[in-house]
């Protein structure tokens, strides 16, 4: 038993620091606290349904880690943040204007607002937790 918790606070640890690792990647080591990124989204690949914002916005997300030299599966967690449980949404930021899209996702690492244009472009701003 003593061998199983102990294996777990190694990988709890291990995580931490690549968590931790990547966040000074995505600010510059911390000379920063938000950060804005360009991305071509035909140079992503999508494997969600065009209409699930939240899931594009996800691998969008990832996909921007991985380019920055995080690992996008295993250095961040969109299902736990430091405040609990986290918290996602997209909505019209003009009523009946779906390319005012905007999204709002949380994270292990800080939250990250994404915006699209009318083409192919994503715009993604990354916050750090305080």
């Amino acid at each position: 038993m003593f061998k199983l918790i102990a294996a777990l606070c190694v990988l709890v640890t291990l995580n931490t620091n690549a968590s931790q690792r990547c966040i000074s990647k995505l600010t510059d080591n911390y000379a920063v606290d938000s950060r804005s990124f360009k991305v071509d989204m035909d140079n992503v690949d999508l494997n969600s349904d065009e209409n699930d914002y939240i899931a594009q916005s996800i691998e969008l997300i990832r996909a921007v880690l991985n380019f920055h030299g995080c690992d996008g599966d295993r250095d961040i967690n969109f299902g736990h943040g430091p405040n609990g449980r986290t918290k996602h949404s997209c909505q019209n930021l003009v009523s009946d204007r779906p390319v005012s899209q905007a999204c709002y996702i949380e994270t292990s690492l800080g939250f990250f607002f994404l915006t699209r244009d009318l083409q192919t472009t994503a715009y993604i701003t990354f916050n750090r937790w305080d």
